[in-house]
């Protein structure tokens, strides 16, 4: 597999958004005159109005129940999107389809819907791209055109408007162009939001510059300029177990080595992915300021070794997808009031333990690299099976030693009051270069996945209603991702 060459699919950027992608000859779906075929030809109400047949303009056709379309209008639902009585459950099915006809030119659909009689009826009116949609999913086909697409077997879960991105990311070497952009460019341009959040699924990394400079490098306020800034554009870091603040913060000289191996920077660092001793690796976007201090790093592409292995050590890689080991370890750093214990003298204590066993390798349900958990420095007692003991370690050994090659690592300026974010599920990093005679501050936090993913959501539903403000929030809201994946590309 030649990985080199898909570094050159990504460079410096500073936000691009549907103009790039259609340039770079990725059209959206209305430039491919989706709209149109998104249009209703025909409709009518069948099976005494309890089902409404709808053909669209691309010859695709479904039978939809009339208790599903009266129950998903956004009308049931107030300001707050939740629905305003748990009673209409009860009385959907009740309702039939009257009248059923396409209006505006096939853009909408119009039903009159009646209970019991037409008096206790009421009429409403449903997008056509709103409806085609939904379509494959609670629909059943009434052509072999609609069969293509049908998905009788249902969702299988939550899944992500960023599934797509997922199981199409180009793994990278040492070539990648690291994507760049501009902090204060980026408050204020959601499309630019949507970009580096994209990014953050492949290729995984970014550096975002001229976010701010702290007022000072204390602990309480070093990390204040990332932390509004993330808050602004993701949301709220994630909360320590006892730390005070929701960052950590690392001073290169004197003080670090004083809080342990992570933190003295007079000690060597593997390649590593933070939060392997956290149970399910909650930190799933890592951002790293530096507050004081440029320095020089490097990241690498788990993807890229996970692919090399696969394709020249395969049983090395069944191995580490499939053995769990434990990284585990007692955390000491914090007394009781959430300070640095070093600089809490007097105060209590607040150890408290960490265990979490797993592969180094963890796939999704498709055999698809889902997330790298490695750090060797926090490798615990791992009770690998005696029989395969000495295969395993020689696998996770040519792993450790792969990751740590020149060929697979990225390397890059990081400049003052700038941070690198990373999918901490995918990339790893080491220790940075730190130049003689330099006071490096360096701030840290994480964001969830589900954070990240939900933020991603919101910000498209958001452009997709300034490119049409008739499918606004009361339309796109609620909607399963699967769904909603089709009105917001």
């Amino acid at each position: 597999m030649a990985l080199g060459n898909a570094a050159s699919k990504f460079s410096v950027v500073r936000g691009i958004g549907a103009s790039h992608r259609l340039a770079q000859g990725v059209p959206s779906f209305r430039a491919m005159g989706a709209t149109r075929t998104m249009k209703i030809a025909s409709a009518q109400a069948v099976n005494d109005g309890k089902h409404v047949d709808i053909e669209f303009v691309d010859k695709t056709a479904y039978r939809f129940h009339t208790a599903w379309i009266k129950d998903a209008h956004p009308n049931l639902t107030g300001s707050d999107y939740y629905r305003k009585s748990a009673k209409t459950l009860f009385e959907v099915d009740q309702y039939t389809a009257e009248r059923v006809e396409p209006c505006e030119d096939g853009s909408k659909l119009q039903v009159q819907f009646k209970n019991g009689v037409v008096d206790n009826g009421v009429t409403e009116q449903y997008f056509s791209e709103w409806l085609k949609a939904f379509a494959p999913f609670v629909g059943s086909p009434l052509n072999e055109e609609s069969k293509k697409t049908a998905n009788a077997a249902g969702l299988p879960g939550t899944g992500s408007l960023l599934d797509n991105l997922y199981k199409n990311r180009k793994p990278w070497r040492k070539e990648l162009k690291m994507p760049t952009f501009d902090g204060q460019e980026m408050l204020k341009d959601e499309d630019m939001q949507i970009e580096f959040l994209e990014r953050m699924m492949d290729p995984g990394c970014a550096v975002i510059k001229n976010i701010g400079k702290p007022d000072g490098f204390g602990h309480a306020e070093a990390g204040i300029p990332l932390e509004e800034f993330v808050g602004k554009i993701i949301g709220r870091l994630n909360q320590h177990p006892v730390r005070a603040t929701r960052f950590g913060v690392i001073h290169t000289q004197t003080r670090g080595e004083l809080a342990g191996a992570d933190y003295d920077h007079k000690n060597p660092l593997s390649m590593h992915t933070d939060h392997s001793v956290y149970h399910g690796t909650p930190g799933y976007l890592q951002f790293m300021y530096q507050a004081q201090g440029s320095v020089y790093s490097r990241v690498c592409d788990g993807l890229a070794v996970a692919e090399y292995m696969k394709e020249h050590h395969p049983e090395d890689y069944h191995l580490l997808s499939s053995v769990h080991l434990t990284h585990s370890s007692r955390n000491c750093i914090y007394a009781k009031n959430g300070a640095y214990r070093r600089d809490a003298e007097g105060s209590e204590g607040a150890s408290f333990e960490l265990v979490h066993t797993h592969p180094v390798l963890t796939l999704d349900k498709d055999g698809l690299l889902e997330k790298v958990v490695q750090s060797e420095t926090k490798r615990g007692i791992s009770a690998l099976p005696f029989d395969i003991y000495d295969r395993y370690m020689e696998a996770y050994k040519r792993w450790t030693n792969l990751v740590e090659e020149q060929r697979f690592k990225c390397e890059f300026d990081w400049p003052e009051h700038s941070v690198i974010v990373m999918n901490n599920w995918r990339v790893l990093h080491g220790r940075a270069t730190v130049p003689p005679n330099t006071q490096r501050v360096m701030v840290f936090g994480y964001i969830m996945k589900s954070i990240y993913e939900n933020r991603h959501r919101l910000l498209k539903q958001r452009q997709a209603e300034r490119r049409n403000p008739d499918i606004n929030d009361r339309w796109l809201t609620r909607l399963p991702n699967q769904v909603l994946t089709h009105l917001v590309q």
